[in-house]
């Protein structure tokens, strides 16, 4: 059926009745409007009453099949309230068992934890009991705080030390993981009387094996065996340096003492510290025949502080150095550079001899690292290098102020050209300067640089010493005619150049020195 109006217009959402009704009042008359609606209203009553009757048919319809699902499902409460109450039952038991099973295994652990303990206790009682009996240690629980000294039985003393201080080890240790056991904790004083008993033994030990015996006349021989199980226990407490400084102390120190004095320094001069080879010479062989056998042990070979005894630096290398700077501290002195090169070469031949003992690269590397470096460093080179300079410099500054003999020159030949005689005082002593700060009595090896710069210096001040003369010379010659070789050079203001001869004996010089120079200046370089 057709509306003057259209049916989708009651649906918008900007719907409204009297702009609705004044559209419609434009297309059709009213009484057909009214007319609509009344048939549009009965078209929606009846769709209505349609809707409602379908619905209420479905109801009917489900209600004939829903009828006794209702008593169905009340006989269905008691079952399953039973079977609830079951599983609340169940649920209940089951967290009971869990409690218990929880308790159980916190039980278990307890129990693993006592026995962990427990067996950590006797790992470490018996510890205890060996280390002490080694130790020849008694009651200790009843002597705690007492000084005990029992003597071993067994001959192999060094042996057992060793052994003991690596049972020592094992109970610090023991001790660290069980810090939070009273039992285990409260065995800390036990420790500290063994650790205290295993020192004064070791100590002992090792100066009755390197400290020869005043009551025998014979030679001392230290046993290699004996030290290298006590300097083994020493690395294993940690505690090298007790090591190194009593053979320091008790080895070393009572020698030098006695070979390190200044008439022996001095020899026949005094101040000239020509004894100073000999006072090496007598330390080295001093020690190869101490310790050289001590120095190849393993333990002293290692290139790690805390695996090995640094015997030969810290044991021997550094006494010698304390006493040289407390008793001849003038070896160190660079007032005479002469007797200051002396001593540093001789110095470091010393050092290098000494690192020879040395059996292993490591070890090697170790002691020219951590004890021969800085000892070097240490010396005065830079005041030696200025001393030098210095008397050089004045050499040189002489020479400029001396004129050229006239029956000093030679004219160079093929078979003479590498002569080094020169015709002018200058070229003499710049090449005797040359020659000189290359000399194995002046050249340094740490000051090989710094002599090469001062080299350079000095040909640099010689070539600008002759520069601007020779130029204006040059200049003069080529503007005479025929007369060159009479003709006066006054002109050029420089004393060594006054006539033709003298530019012929400076182009002479100069070549001669070129060649001195690229064949024999480098000859007496250092090779380290």
């Amino acid at each position: 059926m057709g509306y003057c109006f259209e049916e989708a217009a009651f649906e918008a959402d900007d719907f409204h009745p009297a702009t609705f009704l004044e559209e419609c009042q434009s297309r059709s008359p009213i009484v057909q409007v009214h007319h609509d609606l009344e048939n549009f209203m009965q078209s929606l009553e009846n769709q209505l009453v349609a809707i409602i009757d379908k619905d209420y048919a479905e109801f009917l319809q489900l209600s004939v099949k829903l009828k006794g699902v209702n008593s169905a499902v009340l006989s269905l409460r008691s079952p399953l309230l039973h079977i609830l109450e079951r599983v609340h039952a169940v649920k209940a038991a089951a967290h009971t068992l869990v409690h218990k099973a929880e308790a159980h295994v916190a039980q278990l652990a307890q129990l693993q934890t006592h026995k962990a303990n427990l067996q950590l206790s006797i790992t470490i009682a018996e510890k205890f009991h060996s280390v002490e009996s080694l130790l020849g240690i008694a009651s200790i629980s009843h002597a705690a705080n007492a000084e005990v000294d029992v003597p071993f039985i067994s001959a192999e003393q060094s042996t057992l030390l060793e052994r003991a201080a690596r049972l020592v080890l094992e109970l610090g240790s023991l001790l660290a993981q069980g810090v939070d056991v009273p039992t285990i904790s409260a065995e800390e004083p036990r420790l500290a009387l063994v650790e205290r008993t295993l020192r004064q033994r070791l100590e002992a030990e090792l100066a009755t094996e390197i400290v020869p015996d005043s009551f025998y006349a014979r030679e001392h021989v230290i046993n290699t065996t004996n030290v290298n199980h006590l300097l083994r226990a020493y690395v294993l407490l940690q505690e090298a340096s007790i090591a190194e400084a009593m053979v320091a102390r008790l080895v070393m120190q009572p020698f030098l003492d006695e070979t390190m004095t200044r008439g022996r320094l001095d020899g026949r001069h005094r101040g000239s510290c020509e004894g100073l080879s000999g006072i090496y010479a007598a330390v080295l062989q001093y020690v190869e025949r101490k310790l050289g056998a001590v120095l190849v042990l393993p333990v002293c070979q290692g290139g790690n502080p805390s695996t090995s005894v640094d015997l030969l630096g810290h044991s021997i290398w550094t006494p010698v150095v304390d006493t040289m700077r407390a008793k001849l501290g003038e070896v160190f002195t660079p007032a005479n550079p002469d007797r200051f090169h002396h001593n540093f070469t001789t110095s470091m031949s010393f050092a290098t001899s000494l690192e020879q003992l040395c059996a292993t690269p490591v070890a090697a590397q170790r002691f020219r690292t951590t004890h021969v470096q800085p000892f070097r460093d240490s010396w005065n080179l830079v005041v030696y290098l200025q001393l030098r300079q210095n008397e050089l410099n004045q050499a040189l500054a002489v020479s400029k102020s001396t004129m050229r003999s006239l029956d000093s020159f030679v004219p160079p030949t093929t078979s003479d050209s590498h002569s080094s005689s020169f015709a002018f005082p200058v070229t003499t002593a710049t090449w005797q300067v040359l020659v000189k700060t290359w000399s194995d009595g002046v050249v340094l090896a740490p000051l090989v640089a710094a002599s090469a710069r001062y080299s350079l210096t000095v040909l640099s001040q010689y070539a600008s010493y002759w520069r601007d003369p020779l130029e204006k010379a040059l200049a003069l010659v080529k503007s005479a005619q025929g007369n060159a070789k009479t003709m006066s050079l006054t002109e050029v203001h420089h004393a060594g150049l006054s006539t033709c001869d003298d530019v012929f004996c400076l182009g002479s010089d100069l070549h001669r020195l070129g060649l001195q120079v690229r064949l024999r200046v480098g000859r007496n370089l250092p090779n380290d």
